[in-house]
């Protein structure tokens, strides 16, 4: 009897920890998430989320939508997280980001080549120019600084702020070359536009929890698996297998 017990209670203490499922939320964002042509949820986000649950033994279920809902799923808890979200005071009032970002954006500026606008790292030299933005976007705290002295035009998408471009509405436009590239083949304007530097800034992007549902214990083990892939290389390939580029930052 005592014999039994005891096989019973060592089974039960070296048995792994119960599966669960894990629903997961964001938006078109290119290379991160999207649908590929036959409907399926592609991008970087979304490989390493599904390898994280695979490898904790979870399921995990994925959906894209626009932006703004998708971030109130996961403020109301109608959702687990959000992925690829970049940081934000607002955003940190209802959800946990991962402890390490996972992808990167450097952000820049975009004229055409026989353009006179003048770019050496500061704003004040634009302030003759007008400057085509997209709604919602986080150009960094340099731009905050100075969005009050400039000429901007707010669109709603990368696409519209380059037809602005095309079209001399704007002198310029702020975006990142991840967003950039699938729209500018799209367009054709491969040779009608050119990138300056210096980059404005460098957005990172991150998982994002809900803080209103019970994830402490996902949430550890989520980033304890996440930092094996960094340490061994697993998240750099995948940026890589995407076009992106990662600096680890483990």
């Amino acid at each position: 009897m005592k014999m039994y017990i005891f096989v019973v209670l060592f089974a039960l203490s070296s048995a792994p920890s119960v599966a669960k499922s894990y629903y997961f939320v964001g938006s078109h964002f290119p290379s991160i998430l999207e649908h590929n042509e036959q409907g399926q949820v592609v991008g970087l986000g979304g490989d390493i989320a599904h390898e994280i649950c695979r490898r904790l033994g979870h399921t995990l279920v994925i959906d894209i939508m626009p932006l703004k809902r998708a971030l109130k799923m996961v403020e109301q808890g109608h959702a687990d997280a959000i992925i690829g979200p970049y940081k934000s005071h607002l955003r940190e009032q209802y959800m946990h980001y991962s402890a390490l970002p996972f992808y990167e954006d450097p952000i820049v500026f975009y004229t055409k080549p026989d353009s006179e606008v003048t770019w050496v790292g500061n704003f004040a030299s634009l302030r003759k120019d007008t400057i085509g933005v997209i709604r919602g976007w986080n150009y960094g705290d340099e731009f905050k600084r100075n969005a009050s002295s400039l000429s901007l035009s707010e669109v709603a998408s990368v696409r519209a702020s380059f037809l602005q471009l095309m079209y001399d509405r704007v002198d310029v436009i702020l975006t990142h070359p991840r967003a950039a590239k699938p729209v500018i083949d799209s367009l054709n304007i491969k040779d009608k536009v050119v990138m300056l530097s210096p980059i404005v800034t460098v957005n990172q992007g991150y998982f994002g929890f809900s803080k209103s549902r019970e994830l402490d214990e996902f949430i550890n083990a989520f980033n304890a698996e996440f930092q094996k892939m960094l340490i061994n290389g697993d998240i750099v390939r995948l940026n890589k297998k995407y076009e992106l580029s990662f600096v680890a930052h483990h």
